[in-house]
């Protein structure tokens, strides 16, 4: 029977640094099982959207073929920028968990997969998904310094997190400015941006996946997969095919090598995707597979 931990704090920076996690098959682990790590999305900004946004797939999983390969499933809450205009949930200025800046989202995931190694002991062996700016976030993970020579941190390095072996960037947001710029009609999206990583266009494209160098931040990087729908109303197709063009240009290749970069269809729109569960839980159910191919 799995075993389930809520609201596990994993630093004491604010109120929303708090992780779930599940063990589905405590009794009887397979030596090469992974651990699948997820991060959320939400524009940086979106109180509505959070770890348990994770919960559907999650029970998906745990009645999939590939359970006997999963050995953990984890989903991270981050502290999240101001959105003092929220319908429902308007951030204050005083609350901590709801004033971030850029690399503060990136830092705490970090201090969250930190937390799950040194508890869990699994090292590299874990697939790290993103939805959204949860897969923005997840390429900054393997980027370790993600933000231009102006906002270095080594905190990456400092910490000792071992990056994945495989990333699932599931409607990903890759390339900021050409976001910014393919809905220049929206203001909405100049303003969850700037609010996060400022008004800089120079900033914006260092902070995105495209920009980074991953033979020299994840050499040990495995498997890619970029998984978006064409029936996203939210995120360009365009974006998946940004990063697939980049990785590519570094030499990650379709074939079964060591450094395997694939463009999955999805189906659905933006929100569906995590909200049904089905496309998700397929997407990482690849990756697996993958994984496992690999390994």
């Amino acid at each position: 029977m799995a075993i389930y931990h809520r609201d596990v704090q994993y630093s004491d920076e604010s109120s929303l640094n708090t992780l779930e996690v599940c063990i589905p098959r405590p009794e009887t682990q397979t030596p090469k099982a992974i651990w699948v790590v997820f991060i959320h999305g939400g524009a940086w900004r979106d109180p509505a959207v959070d770890s348990t946004s994770f919960r559907k797939t999650q029970d998906l999983l745990l009645q999939s073929p590939q359970l006997d390969q999963i050995a953990g499933l984890a989903s991270i809450n981050y502290r999240l920028s101001p959105y003092p205009a929220h319908p429902t949930d308007p951030s204050n200025p005083s609350d901590p968990s709801r004033n971030a800046r850029h690399p503060d989202h990136v830092n705490d995931v970090l201090a969250a997969i930190l937390y799950l190694q040194e508890k869990y002991h699994f090292e590299d062996r874990y697939i790290l998904v993103g939805h959204s700016v949860g897969a923005t976030l997840a390429f900054q993970v393997a980027m370790k310094r993600y933000w231009g020579s102006q906002y270095e941190s080594t905190l990456a390095l400092e910490l000792n997190v071992f990056p994945p072996i495989a990333i699932l960037g599931v409607a990903g947001i890759y390339d900021i400015p050409a976001l910014v710029t393919h809905h220049k009609d929206v203001p909405e999206y100049a303003d969850f941006v700037s609010n996060t990583n400022g008004s800089d266009p120079a900033v914006w494209k260092a902070v995105s996946p495209t920009s980074g160098d991953y033979d020299e931040s994840w050499a040990d990087g495995k498997l890619v997969i970029i998984a978006h729908s064409h029936e996203d109303e939210l995120v360009e197709w365009d974006q998946a095919v940004l990063m697939h063009e980049a990785l590519k240009a570094q030499g990650w290749v379709e074939s079964l090598k060591d450094r395997q970069v694939r463009l999955m269809p999805l189906n659905g729109k933006h929100d569906m995707i995590w909200e049904d569960g089905t496309e998700l839980a397929r997407a990482i159910s690849r990756a697996v597979e993958k994984v496992m191919e690999i390994l």
